[in-house]
This record gives structure tokens, sequence and C-alpha cells, in this order.
């Protein structure tokens, strides 16, 4: 007689449970996305650092030659393999502090990832460390507005985006954005993210980017900065 097991406890900050289904949403809803199209990045070498299913590294592949996507969710890896192949992208599954790379990169680029980590100070100087001399990088993640939020704030939030998708949407995917968005594996990974309020993250970040330059965005603020030619990574 065989021993049952139970299944294995999915940790609620990361995208494994439902990766399939975050990739639609994120297609549904991607305000960030279309903000990174606007800044006309380009250059050799490029890390999309917490690149989920790909959707950002696949941009990056028509100003790139070369893309290197992480993400510590081999789901996410695995829908961004099959949906978004490119000959110029690859994609790996490692956390993008464990991202190691002697020639360095154009850009650095992490959308929505940064607020997972459990040591912000070290994943930024990492990541300053990957930037070639007189390249870029550029972090934009998710600030809070107001003090952490509950569930039931959530739910009322996507309430009212309801009514937005509906205008903007086919109804069946604006209901399914809004069924998402209230269901309990969403909310559980929402429970798990701690956001730093905006005068937070401009403090945080400029201590290890001095003289970034930052975009205030609706529910998140940007960071850009260039490293300059021969500026030793300190």
């Amino acid at each position: 007689m065989t021993k049952s097991t139970k299944p294995l406890k999915v940790a609620p900050e990361l995208f494994d449970a439902f990766a399939g289904d975050y990739d639609r949403y994120a297609g549904l809803c991607d305000p960030l996305g279309e903000w990174l199209a606007d800044l006309e990045l380009t250059g050799d070498r490029a890390l999309d650092a917490g690149c989920g299913s790909g959707r950002h590294a696949l941009a990056l592949a028509g100003s790139y030659i070369e893309v290197l996507a992480a993400d510590v969710s081999a789901p996410l890896i695995e829908v961004a393999r099959v949906r978004r192949p490119h000959e110029r992208v690859r994609y790996e599954v490692a956390s993008l502090t464990d991202v190691h790379d002697a020639k360095g990169f154009d850009l650095v680029l992490s959308m929505g990832t940064l607020h997972h980590l459990p040591d912000l100070g070290a994943a930024l100087a990492h990541l300053k460390s990957l930037v070639r001399p007189g390249g870029e990088i550029v972090l934009v993640d998710n600030v809070a507005t107001v003090p952490a939020a509950t569930r039931r704030q959530y739910i009322v939030c996507a309430a009212r985006e309801l009514g937005r998708d509906v205008r903007r949407l086919r109804i069946r995917d604006a209901w399914w954005l809004y069924r998402f968005r209230t269901g309990a594996a969403w909310l559980d990974h929402l429970m798990s993210d701690h956001y730093l309020t905006r005068a937070q993250y401009r403090a945080r970040y400029a201590e290890v980017f001095p003289d970034a330059e930052f975009v205030d965005l609706s529910f998140a603020t940007a960071m850009r900065w260039r490293r300059a030619d021969g500026l030793p990574v300190g």
C-alpha cells in the first residue's frame, strides 16, 4: 500500500499556481508595457530581470540583438518559451540576483518584481553591477498609495475596474478579468506583497542610483539611470 502525500503548497508570492491565467491577465491589462514601449530603448544586449511570461522580453527583441529573460517561476518561463519564442531571446529560470554575466548589458530592465525580493538593497546593487559602461537601467515597481490594503478593498477595486473594462474590452474578457482579480489565488498573492510608498521608493533607489530620473505612474514608480562610460560600479 503506497503512502499518500499531500500536494506541495505553492508560495503565494510566486506565480506558479496561476502562470497561464496571469499571462492572460497581463495581456488584457498592461499599462506598464505601454509606458515601456514609448521609451524607444535600443542596444546590443538586454536583460529582463523578472520577465514573467516574456511579454516585455519579446518587445525588447525588436530593438536588441540579444535578450536574456530570467524569472524565478519555472511555470512562467515555460509559458514564455511556448507562447513567445524568439531567436533573440533566451529564457532562464533564475532569480534576478542569480544572474551573472561578464559581458554586461546595455539595458537592465525589471518591471513589477523588486518588491518580492527579501533584500532590496542587495538586489539593486546587483542589477547595477550588470550595466555596461554607457548602458542604462530601467526599474519599475508597484508602490503603496494607501496603507496595506485588505482583501475586501481589492475586491471593491476589482468591481470598479469591471466598469472600465467593459467599456474597453469585450464583455467576456472584462468578466474574466473581474473573476481573476477576485479569485483566491490572486488575492493570496496580493496579500503577500509589501510595497514601498512613492517617497520611500525614491529614497531607497536613489541611495544606489544617484542622479536617477523618477516618473510616477498610475500605481507604480519608474526609475531610469545611465552608467557613464568608464564609471566604476560601487
